[in-house]
């Protein structure tokens, strides 16, 4: 039996393809304006949802399946999964997954972690779950960055072929406050003319890695 689950930061391939993921959503203002504009360019993107933003935003996460966007788990509460017992992680995971289920997602639903930080409990409980775990190479630290331009500049220097770019549409900070997402708005907007110019194509994350 495997100690850790399978994680993938990026996809190997030569092609000029990538994935846009989105963390901690869904949001009723910076998630909507999201998918309209997707829905505009004609993009599919990943959408790593929590189980209590997808309780209060059912309509959204309806909408999101239906214009064809993929949706992960990234657990229920948000909370760090280093301090919790298997029992509690593996509650996190599977409500979450549950009502994704319910809504009517179908097929496997990929997995990333709060914060992006697991230990051996939760690794055990992703093995047993059979998970893949879903991280990032481009990270644009969004979550702390209000300048699009700062987003955007860490963008175009890691991107590559295969490349995952983690991004966020929702999320509070380490106050409890909400936290605008306009700057990510932005640097999306225009990430979304830029890379195509440079022979990029979007995809979901399980379209890139089934590619």
């Amino acid at each position: 039996m495997r100690v850790f689950p399978k994680f993938i930061y990026k996809v190997k391939t030569k092609e000029k393809l990538v994935a846009l993921t989105f963390d901690d959503g869904p949001h009723p203002e910076f998630t909507v304006y999201l998918l309209d504009l997707f829905k505009k360019k004609g993009i599919r993107a990943t959408f790593f949802v929590t189980g209590k933003n997808i309780e209060k935003h059912k309509d959204i996460i309806i909408r999101m399946i239906k214009d064809g966007h993929e949706l992960g788990n990234h657990s229920y509460s948000h909370k760090n999964l280093i301090f919790k017992k298997k029992n509690k992680i593996k509650e996190e995971i599977e409500k979450t997954d549950m009502l994704l289920r319910e809504l009517g997602v179908k097929g496997e639903i990929l997995f990333r972690p709060p914060f992006g930080r697991i230990l051996f409990a939760a690794s055990h409980v992703l093995v047993a779950l059979n998970k893949k775990v879903i991280m990032w190479n481009v990270p644009t630290k969004d979550y702390k960055l209000n300048d699009p331009k700062v987003i955007l500049k860490r963008i175009y220097k890691r991107i590559k072929p295969g490349s995952i770019i983690v991004l966020h549409d929702s999320g509070i900070d380490r106050v409890g406050n909400k936290i605008n997402r306009q700057a990510t708005i932005i640097a999306v907007k225009a990430l979304l003319d830029e890379l195509p110019k440079r022979g990029y194509k979007f995809m979901t994350v399980s379209e890139l890695i089934n590619n």
